[in-house]
């Protein structure tokens, strides 16, 4: 009975033992159909990497992914023989600030519709999202539907991802991978590796009328936009920039609906750039610093220098009689007097001398108080006179005379015909605190004091806010400065004022000049503002180099003010009044007269003070 007992639980034994072996051996079969498919996998894989290197190369590689399982081959990494950098779900970098940016990015996904996890993808890759991307999907081909392939790039669509591939756990036996083209509109790409196609072609070398939506800021002469039709015209400066940048790469210029109102007023640039921040436009058509903003990536690569400083009328021309008080300054008057003295004492003393009637006494004070001789002084106007040149002495008096008096009147004629041909202007404005003695304030737009706090700070504007005229809108401090109202000096900044300069040529004289003394920033870049994940950025950037290079930039500048013209912006008509200069007018001799009646007064006071003497 104990022996039937034991081989009752030796044949149970070995039962379990060969259902144990059958699962085991079940189990086993399954593992080495993993490992064959996950080194199918690695292989095309590899393949397509190296086809990518081929194309453009890359120094790095970025991986996401929730489950080492979701790259199907868990060793994926351990194949890259370039530094690479691997996060999970729960972890976040900015990419891009870790080390070079010339990367692949791959991703892992075991769903299409995980619409989460390509925005935690799209946050690592900021400002690189153009970058290469791979996207492996861990099913087969088969087992994904059409709808949830379009799905995952519709979210690649929306975060802005430009070069997308997708690539399934079969891709080794079908050689088959998806791609995204935005232009002109969404197109789900199926595509064979086996082609000779690249795997990421330049899809923004055309992009086939794709709709770029631009704001213009309608700064003269940085933009100016007007209607003919049903049509909108972009003229300017940089409205020659974006049109041609549109015309090279075949998009089509288009101002979105909500900002058709726009057509007929200045847009400000915070307007701008707020409606490029919330992905309304694809770039403003103006200029803007970045030097005001902490997000540099929200502008394209500089494009100008500029300053801002102060346009100021031009100094109202000196009187004629002017002429009489610069030239016979107080201290000429006294050098000449101290001269003249000197030249008639020593000649009057030797008269004396030669006659031996010179005495120690009372006239000779007065001889020193008034050694005046007339016909020496008659030298000083250059005139004739009957002195007699019988001695060293009083030649070498006469040469000095008569020398003094030439070098007197050949400065004073020199110096009216110069004030006559050229007259001179009053002394420039250099300070901002000489704007108020010359009763002059300087015009500026409400947004323009942003600006200056901005530059020159908050003190600044407090301490001078008194010699600024404020009009409330840009649209009427553009007219104004059209009007070239010389009642007021305007805030000017370097790109608007050889326009300026440049209309003044057709005037018979200039009415404004550009003080640089009188500045609000010595200096700062412009550049166009941008979307932050824009497609266009780099595009636009390198566009701007080869603008630059070229000197397109500078000739659309030049024809800019052809342009204003043509627009009736402004005309050639002669705004500055024709100065005509009357010869001796009263006014000249005002100066003259009052001398006169001050020499006459005191003779005079002499008169009664000589005659009040004799009386006592």
């Amino acid at each position: 009975m104990f022996y039937q007992l034991i081989r009752v639980v030796c044949f149970v034994s070995l039962c379990c033992l060969g259902v144990t072996n059958a699962k085991f051996q079940n189990n086993f079969e399954h593992f080495l159909v993993l490992q064959s498919d996950a080194a199918n996998f690695s292989r095309g894989i590899k393949e397509l990497i190296e086809r990518i290197q081929t194309e453009g190369p890359f120094v790095s590689y970025f991986l996401l992914r929730k489950h080492p399982s979701d790259c199907v081959d868990e060793a994926l990494p351990m194949n890259f023989e370039l530094p690479f950098m691997q996060l999970n779900e729960s972890e976040h970098s900015y990419v891009r600030g870790t080390g070079n940016s010339v990367l692949l990015a791959i991703l892992c996904l075991r769903q299409l519709t995980d619409k989460n996890f390509v925005l935690k993808f799209s946050e690592d890759l900021q400002h690189i999202r153009t970058r290469r991307i791979v996207v492996i999907h861990n099913r087969n081909l088969a087992e994904s539907t059409h709808a949830e392939i379009e799905t995952f790039f519709r979210y690649c669509m929306q975060v802005k991802f430009l070069h997308v591939v997708l690539v399934h756990r079969d891709f080794a036996e079908t050689n088959i991978f998806h791609s995204l083209n935005h232009f002109p509109d969404f197109q789900l790409e199926t595509r064979d590796l086996r082609a000779a196609a690249p795997i990421y072609p330049n899809r923004l070398a055309d992009v086939k009328g794709k709709k770029l939506r631009i704001l213009v800021d309608q700064i003269e002469p940085i933009t100016m936009l007007y209607e003919v039709g049903d049509k909108l015209i972009v003229e300017g400066y940089i409205g020659y920039f974006i049109k041609t940048f549109a015309l090279r790469y075949n998009f089509q210029l288009w101002l979105p609906k909500e900002y058709e109102s726009s057509v007929v007023r200045v847009i400000s640039i915070e307007e701008i750039r707020q409606a490029a921040r919330n992905d309304s436009i694809d770039v403003g058509a103006s200029l803007s610093t970045p030097q005001k903003e902490e997000n540099l990536h929200e502008y394209i690569y500089p494009v100008e220098f500029f300053q801002w400083l102060t346009m100021l009328p031009v100094e109202p021309q000196l009187e004629t009689y002017y002429f009489f008080i610069t030239i016979f300054s107080p201290t000429t008057l006294i050098g000449i007097f101290v001269i003249t003295w000197c030249l008639c004492f020593v000649y009057v003393v030797h008269l004396k001398m030669k006659c031996q009637t010179l005495r120690w006494n009372r006239p000779l004070l007065f001889l020193f108080l008034i050694p005046w001789h007339l016909d020496l002084l008659r030298g000083l106007l250059s005139q004739s006179t009957a002195m007699r040149l019988n001695s060293a002495t009083r030649r070498i008096i006469f040469i000095l005379v008569f020398t003094l008096g030439g070098t007197l009147n050949s400065f004073f004629s020199t110096k009216m015909v110069n004030w006559l041909t050229v007259p001179p202007h009053e002394k420039p404005i250099e300070m901002f605190g000489d704007l108020a003695a010359r009763n002059l304030k300087i015009q500026i737009a409400v947004p323009d004091i942003a600006e200056i706090k901005f530059y020159r700070g908050e003190k600044f504007w407090s301490d001078h806010a008194h010699i600024f005229n404020v009009v409330s809108t840009f649209d009427e401090f553009q007219d104004n400065i059209r009007k070239m109202d010389t009642r007021y000096g305007y805030m000017m900044h370097i790109l608007a004022w050889p326009i300026i300069e440049q209309r003044q040529m057709y005037f018979k004289h200039p009415l404004f000049r550009l003080s640089e003394s009188l500045y609000y920033t010595k200096g700062s870049l412009l550049s166009l503002p941008i979307s932050e994940n824009s497609m266009y950025k780099d595009l636009l950037s390198e566009f701007v180099m080869r603008s630059r290079e070229s000197g397109l930039l500078g000739y659309w500048y030049k024809r800019t003010f052809y342009t204003m013209v043509s627009l009736g912006r402004f005309n050639f008509t002669d705004l500055s009044t024709n100065q005509k200069h009357e010869v001796l007018t009263l006014k000249e001799f005002e100066w003259v007269w009052i001398a006169y009646a001050i020499g006459v007064g005191l003779s005079g006071l002499v008169f009664m003070f000589e005659w009040i003497w004799y009386k006592m």
